[in-house]
Order: structure tokens, then C-alpha cells, then sequence
């Protein structure tokens, strides 16, 4: 028994080293990526040695962070969701205004994406009310507070992607909690119903609509709904740059907006090709299947998963002209310290070891 019990260890140690190779792996893809960026705009000249400081930054956290026991960021979760609401309240006050939304709050020469780091506090949050083992109408009250208020918060900066990435766990914690396919249809409808009432305003009543939404996000939908008429000038150059490459990439780089970020994968096909970006598709899906095997918390493994997986998704629909454009990134490949830097906390707080009940 207690052979098999150090095996088994072995393997799931064998597993978190595997995955730290796959994130090395990308950190290298998405320096080059950037790299190439400066290609494209003047703007984008050391977004590469940026994203090697992060990226620097991020391997030293994960190390510090084996050597710490992570049952302090778990055990105050209701103190970090606090104050990432407070954050959330504090950036949309006193935000810097980019591209008609605030969800950058600086301090200094520093600036961070407030909503990224109420991510991890939303999380946490989850996790601690499903370990309590509230009945099903509890947990479904208790967790849907808990998500909408960040999403309120953040939905009036505006930021659509976040909001979505908060629903994502929300539903993922939904579906850990094994509630009965009938709760899901009903929870299906009225998404369905509000979804619909929500576009009825937004094409029959555009007065009222900005009214209640805003001017901002009224032309935030018309960016969004501009592809389904196959418009919009981002998408379109976007497309037109992977019209462009070839096998190993291109040599003349077109421009297009948000390519660091929005559309980094859009670049990376620019730049290493169909060859590169199906490496990089490889690395990162050997990531997910690892962390899917590994064993560890349930709720932190299903949250990271369902983040990683559904931005993966999104953004590379979003690339190639198959979904809207709503502001998703791609974790470690796309520019951005704040999305790095929570990604690698929600990575090393799953790859610590926590209390037995919650090993899946």
C-alpha cells in the first residue's frame, strides 16, 4: 500500500514537471512572437523583453511558491474577494480610460488589469462555499451572488471577456456541484430569455439601449455584431495577414490592431507559420491533457482547465473569423503581465498539494 502510495506520487510529480516544461515551451513561442511584433509597429518594439520579464518573474513565483504552504490564500479567500471587488470598484472610478473602457488601474509607472486578479479571488470564493457542502439551493444562491457582483462591477467598465470568464467558473462550479439536468435547462433559459431581450434593445430600441448600457458599450456591440456582416477593419486585416502566410510564416508583416494581444495568434501564424502555430496548438493541449490527469484539488484543477480551455477556444475562433471579437486573450502567449501573472498563481495553486477530500 504504501509502494503504491509513493508511486503514485512519483507520477503526479512526474505530471507538475511536465507541465512546467510545456509552460516553458510557450513562454519561448510567445518572447518570439512578440519579438516579431516590432515588425508590425513601432509601438510594439519591447513588448518582447516586457513579457521575458514577466515570464522571469512568474518562474521565480512559482518556485518561491513550492516552498510555501498554500492554506493561507486558501483558508482567507473571503478577505482576497473583498478587497478584488474593492479593486474592481477603484477601476472603474479611477481607471485609465483605453479604447473607451477602464479596466486598468495604475499606481505609479505600473498598471494592472484589476479583473484578472478578481479571477483567482472568484475562485477561491467558489471553492470555499462548495466545501462547506451548502444544499444545492444554498450553493446555487451563494455562488450566484458571489459572481455577480464582480461581473456588475466589471461589465460596467466595460469589460465583455472578463464577464465571460467569470460566468465560465460559475458554471463550472455549477456542473462540480452535480445538479439535476433540469436545474441546467431551466439556468439555459433564462440565459436564452435575457439574451434575447438584451438584442431586441440593441436592434429595435438603440435609444433605450443606450439609455440603460451606455454609449460605450452600445458601439462595444456594434464592434461585436460587425461580424456576423463579415465587417469590422481588425478582423478583416487580420484575416487578410493569415491569407498571407505560408507554411513557415511570412516576410512582410501587415498591420492590424490588438495583435500583441487580441490577435496574438493571428501573429504567430504571421510569423512562424501554419508549422509554429500547430506547435504551439500541440504544446498547449499536451498542457491541458496533463493538468486533466493530474491529482490534485478538484475545484482549482476544473477552474483552471475551464479558463485555459475556453480562452484557447474563443480566441482562436475570434482569429480566424469564426466569433465575435469580445476581448479574450490567449493565456502565455499573448502580451499582458496582469494575465501572466494570474495565470501562474491559479497554475501553482494547482499544483500544490491541499487536503485530501478535495483530490479528483
Amino acid at each position: 500500500m504504501i509502494k503504491k502510495s509513493i508511486i503514485c506520487h512519483n507520477n503526479n510529480m512526474k505530471k507538475k514537471y511536465y507541465i512546467l516544461i510545456t509552460i516553458f515551451l510557450i513562454s519561448i513561442i510567445s518572447i518570439y512572437n512578440l519579438y516579431c511584433a516590432k515588425f508590425i509597429s513601432l509601438s510594439y518594439q519591447n513588448l518582447y523583453l516586457k513579457q521575458l520579464i514577466w515570464y522571469i518573474f512568474s518562474f521565480a513565483l512559482i518556485y518561491i511558491s513550492s516552498k510555501i504552504n498554500p492554506n493561507f490564500i486558501l483558508n482567507n479567500s473571503k478577505y482576497f474577494y473583498i478587497l478584488g471587488n474593492i479593486l474592481l470598484l477603484v477601476t472603474l472610478i479611477f481607471g485609465v480610460n483605453v479604447g473607451g473602457s477602464r479596466c486598468w488601474l495604475q499606481i505609479g509607472s505600473i498598471s494592472f488589469q484589476t479583473s484578472e486578479f478578481m479571477k483567482i479571488a472568484l475562485i477561491l470564493s467558489l471553492r470555499t462555499i462548495s466545501l462547506k457542502r451548502y444544499s444545492k439551493l444554498k450553493f446555487f444562491i451563494y455562488s450566484t451572488i458571489l459572481t455577480l457582483v464582480p461581473s456588475l462591477l466589471t461589465f460596467l467598465e466595460p469589460d465583455t471577456g472578463a464577464v465571460i470568464i467569470f460566468l465560465i467558473i460559475y458554471v463550472s462550479f455549477l456542473f462540480l456541484y452535480k445538479y439535476p439536468k433540469k436545474i441546467y435547462y431551466i439556468l439555459a433559459s433564462i440565459i436564452l430569455i435575457f439574451s434575447g431581450l438584451f438584442l431586441y434593445l440593441y436592434y429595435q430600441k438603440q435609444d433605450l439601449f443606450i439609455n440603460i448600457f451606455g454609449t460605450s458599450f452600445f458601439y462595444r456591440m456594434d464592434r461585436i455584431t460587425s461580424f456576423t456582416k463579415g465587417e469590422g477593419y481588425q478582423i478583416n486585416t487580420a484575416l487578410d495577414s493569415i491569407k498571407s502566410s505560408s507554411i513557415f510564416g511570412i516576410k512582410d508583416y501587415l498591420y492590424f490592431p490588438e495583435s500583441t494581444t487580441d490577435f496574438a495568434f493571428t501573429l504567430l501564424l504571421a510569423s512562424c507559420g501554419i508549422m509554429g502555430a500547430s506547435i504551439f496548438l500541440i504544446i498547449y493541449l499536451a498542457m491541458l491533457i496533463l493538468i486533466t490527469k493530474l491529482k490534485t484539488d478538484k475545484y482549482l484543477k476544473i477552474s483552471l482547465l475551464s479558463v485555459l480551455t475556453i480562452q484557447l477556444t474563443i480566441n482562436v475562433l475570434m482569429n480566424i473569423g469564426l466569433f465575435p471579437i469580445i476581448g479574450i486573450t490567449l493565456p502565455f502567449l499573448s502580451y499582458g503581465g496582469s494575465s501572466l501573472l494570474s495565470n501562474i498563481i491559479l497554475l501553482t495553486l494547482t499544483l500544490k498539494k491541499v487536503s485530501d477530500d478535495t483530490y479528483l
